[in-house]
């Protein structure tokens, strides 16, 4: 195997063209794909933004570099397949288009390349909003098709890049990914920011949406009516009762807490009537959904007499993958090929979709260049060395495993 690992790790480094990596990444952060501020939080993937991304942006782009393989789905979703149409080995590597964070940054869509030193780090920095968790591993993809291209390698197995469009906090898009292709992947592995470290798992996550009905009245007279801003900050302060008797030993602990709230109506000197909650409900392996919605559910005797429905809204699962699985055999072993040494290893305290693909039965991991902006919502951006490294590591992979 090293007689090969080397020879593939010469081949790329021959052929991996990095201006072609900052040209298109800083072309790509100039198109908006970002959620917009407000509470509807939850982005479709058929939205106008995502639709032009994808359809006017990514797909000349594979087009141009000869990949003609493509599978659409009806959510906008776009797979390449690089590889023979026969094939009964498979990785699904999957990309996202929605720009969720650094909602705040200056100068969103700027696309601009500069000096590292900047923002405490070195080399070449591309800033722009979503380009650490998205537009980068994009250009990953289409760089390594352009590569596969530019060597002539024709590989044996077949290489699934999805573009994903999931926006809403769900399963859906990958859901529907794995439903349209051909063949069942061996493994999957989603390209987001990481900081180059490997991520095995994470916790679950559903969204509850609780809703208190009560009775406007003027703020002069607030005894005349049942007040959702009153009834709203009691039940916020009854979830900081909740508890659990467990907890897991490498993911941590369950949460539930509110992450976002409005009222109606809302008028002058008027206290409103209704108000509409959000509970982020952080779910363990082996936890149930129905379960964690009675928890809330249960809390809400104590708001009586007000009127108030608890209901689940979407829903992403937990995933593990153990370290010694085929999956992170395999990238380790190119990721030390590239870089010299292998990814640090860690279990995410968020929720992503990795449970989706692990839901399926396919064993599914994350890594990928980024993540050292200010995160939520301040500034953004992507080292190119470790672009050109996450290109180099995907390349080498499927030299490997599928060349």
């Amino acid at each position: 195997m090293t007689w090969k690992s080397d020879y593939a790790r010469t081949l790329i480094d021959s052929h991996v063209d990095r201006t072609f990596i900052v040209d298109t990444l800083s072309e790509l952060a100039r198109v908006p794909t970002d959620v917009p501020l407000g509470y509807e939080t939850l982005m479709e993937p058929d939205d106008p933004k995502l639709v032009h991304y994808v359809q006017d942006e990514i797909r000349p782009r594979l087009l141009d570099l000869g990949v003609e393989d493509l599978i659409d789905d009806a959510g906008n979703n776009l797979i390449a397949r690089l590889g023979p149409a026969q094939s009964s080995r498979s990785i699904l590597l999957q990309t996202y288009t929605p720009a969720q964070h650094h909602n705040l940054m200056d100068e969103p869509f700027s696309g601009r390349v500069g000096d590292g030193t900047e923002v405490g780090r070195q080399g070449l920095v591309v800033h722009g909003q979503g380009v650490s968790q998205a537009k980068a591993h994009q250009v990953v993809m289409l760089a390594v098709c352009k590569l596969l291209a530019d060597t002539g390698v024709q590989l044996q197995g077949n290489a699934f890049w999805a573009v994903n469009n999931e926006g809403r906090s769900s399963h859906a898009c990958s859901d529907a990914i794995v439903a349209a292709l051909p063949t069942r992947p061996d493994f999957a592995i989603l390209l987001t920011d990481c900081g180059m470290r490997l991520s095995l798992g994470n916790k679950g996550r559903v969204d509850i949406d609780v809703t208190i009905e009560g009775k406007a009245v003027h703020s002069s007279s607030p005894q005349l009516g049942l007040s959702a801003i009153e009834a709203a900050s009691d039940f916020v302060q009854s979830l900081r009762e909740l508890s659990w008797p467990d907890s897991h030993p490498v993911l941590g602990n369950r949460h539930a807490v509110v992450y976002k709230v409005r009222f109606d109506p809302l008028a002058p000197h008027t206290l409103p009537s209704r108000a509409e909650l959000t509970v982020d409900r952080r779910l363990l392996p082996g936890d149930s959904v129905e379960q964690a919605v009675e928890e809330i559910r249960a809390l809400t005797p104590r708001l009586d007499p007000f009127d108030v429905t608890v209901k689940p809204s979407v829903v992403m699962f937990p995933a593990m993958v153990p370290s010694d699985s085929e999956v992170v055999t395999a990238l380790q072993r190119s990721i030390t090929a590239v870089r010299g040494r292998p990814a640090t290893e860690f279990y995410g305290k968020g929720t992503f979709d990795a449970g989706g693909p692990a839901a399926h039965g396919i064993p599914t991991i994350m890594w990928g260049a980024g993540g050292f902006g200010d995160w939520p919502l301040g500034r953004d951006f992507v080292e190119v060395d470790d672009v050109v490294d996450e290109v180099r590591t995907i390349a080498h992979l499927l030299l490997m495993e599928l060349g």
